[in-house]
């Protein structure tokens, strides 16, 4: 850690991981706003910040709980005093007893979606004597994980329910082949047609007598229609607390807290510039990351260690100039850093640790 409290984010080391206070308070308090009268919760999902800091924050705006995609990630939050932690993914292998000790001081829930898994985790809880809270994913449209909905489903719960060592405590799906449409018209109907698939599942299963507690999905992309749809309990949105380049594109409303501060260290043109900050500060799946500042100049490329600005009727920069970059995809730019610069007004006000980052098993 550096000690950056105080300087202006023109003085910081770079590159630079940096994070609004005031844009991320602004997203959480909005975001919690949007839940505090309807019947569903907020359960945000931690795979983008990965940082337990922010996490309480969540949790102190009304959140339920915290959503992992990982095991790992889930033992972090888990470390920090989180107790309601849903992983929604699956847990095979050799992953399955550090599954079971979590359990033992915490209320985690695991997504399953075949029996043999299943079987596995049930006996495993059985023989450390715990129980081990599961949700049924059912395939709501995004052709990943999930069984299929209609009878598939009801078979699996019906098993589910009948195994020793898990409390079946409902069902989970998710509708991300929705989250990224640009027509707000388009991507509600795409949303709705996946939450009819989902509570469809809910309904099947109660109607068969089977308990369905939790129904959870959700997105930032579709947070407004997923949190309001009728039968849905829980939405996992995460990237809403710090947005980045791609959900700009969506206007779903939610300010840019994140960003990358770097700086030049090459001038070899007037119509050229080079940063210090390459693909080991920034990622690319979703295309370049956005230059904000300054003005008139754009990014051209990354390599490892470089970037590549080229002008476009700016004033010239130099060695030792501060460029401002918006990643356009946070998730996985976030996971390349150790900590965050936090910033207020434009000063550092402090780091805070990524403690999450790197935790793929």
């Amino acid at each position: 850690m550096s000690n950056w409290a105080g300087v202006t984010t023109l003085e910081i080391d770079t590159p630079a991981l940096c994070l609004d206070a005031d844009a991320l308070e602004h997203n959480i308090e909005r975001m919690a706003a949007f839940f505090q009268q309807r019947p569903a919760a907020l359960r945000p999902h931690c795979k983008t910040h990965k940082c337990p800091t922010i996490a309480w924050m969540q949790l102190r705006a009304g959140a339920i709980g915290i959503t992992c995609a990982k095991l790992g990630e889930a033992e972090v939050m888990a470390q920090a005093g989180i107790r309601d932690i849903l992983i929604a993914n699956q847990i095979v292998g050799p992953k399955i007893p550090r599954l079971i000790g979590l359990a033992a001081y915490s209320d985690v829930m695991v997504a399953v979606d075949d029996i043999a898994n299943a079987q596995d985790l049930s006996a495993a809880a059985c023989a450390a004597g715990a129980t081990l809270r599961v949700l049924m994913e059912v395939d709501a449209g995004m052709d990943r994980c999930g069984v299929p909905p209609g009878e598939p489903s009801l078979a699996l719960a019906r098993q589910l329910v009948a195994l020793p060592g898990l409390r079946f405590e409902g069902i989970m799906g998710y509708e991300g082949h929705a989250v990224m449409i640009p027509d707000p018209a388009e991507r509600r109907a795409a949303t709705e047609k996946a939450m009819g698939i989902l509570v469809g599942v809910r309904d099947l299963l109660q109607d068969a007598g089977l308990p369905v507690g939790i129904v959870s999905a959700g997105g930032t992309g579709t947070y407004d229609v997923t949190g309001a749809y009728p039968g849905v309990t829980e939405v996992q949105a995460g990237s809403y607390a710090t947005m980045d380049a791609r959900y700009d594109t969506v206007g779903v409303g939610f300010e840019r807290a994140l960003t990358v501060v770097a700086r030049v260290i090459s001038a070899p043109r007037e119509d050229m510039v080079v940063i210090d900050a390459g693909l080991k500060t920034m990622t690319t799946e979703f295309g370049l990351p956005t230059l904000v500042h300054p003005e008139g100049w754009a990014l051209q490329s990354l390599s490892e260690e470089h970037g590549k600005l080229r002008r476009e009727g700016g004033k010239p920069l130099r060695p030792g100039d501060v460029v401002t970059l918006v990643p356009s995809h946070g998730c996985t730019a976030i996971n390349l850093h150790d900590a965050y610069v936090v910033t207020r007004d434009d000063r550092v006000i402090g780091e805070w640790p990524i403690a999450a980052r790197g935790c793929v098993r």
